[in-house]
């Protein structure tokens, strides 16, 4: 995957929220304020040349959908923070963020839970 600006995301975002749509309809998803229609438009046409959208033709209207979905996006952005923040250790983020009291009691017990959770998950299917 290739890294995208603020702006290409807030489009992508507006994509995976409507699943598919023309470019007025992806400049109806957009939060106020709105930018113009030429921008959305080359906003999608950057995104599809990254791979991130394609779109098919209807007549004169191009109904572009996201090909990366919100889950291996975000998946991408965390490993390149963890990768040029914490030389690649999720421990140091993670400790980076207990130290800086960024994260609660509540949170630290749910991600707990989550890790355990994910080993007994990969033990189990490992089993069988």
């Amino acid at each position: 995957m290739k890294e995208i600006t603020k702006a290409q995301e807030e489009i992508l975002k507006a994509l995976w929220k409507i699943q598919e749509g023309a470019v007025s309809d992806v400049l109806d998803a957009l939060q106020e304020p709105k930018p113009a229609y030429n921008t959305v438009a080359t906003v999608i046409k950057v995104l599809e040349k990254k791979e991130y959208v394609s779109h098919k033709t209807f007549g004169k209207t191009n109904v572009y959908a996201p090909l990366v979905t919100e889950k291996e996006y975000a998946k991408f952005v965390l490993k390149d923070t963890v990768r040029g923040f914490f030389n690649g250790s999720l421990n140091q983020m993670v400790s980076f963020f207990v130290k800086s009291k960024d994260l609660s009691i509540n949170e630290l017990e749910e991600l707990k839970t989550i890790i355990v959770d994910e080993i007994n998950s990969n033990s189990n299917s490992k089993t069988k």
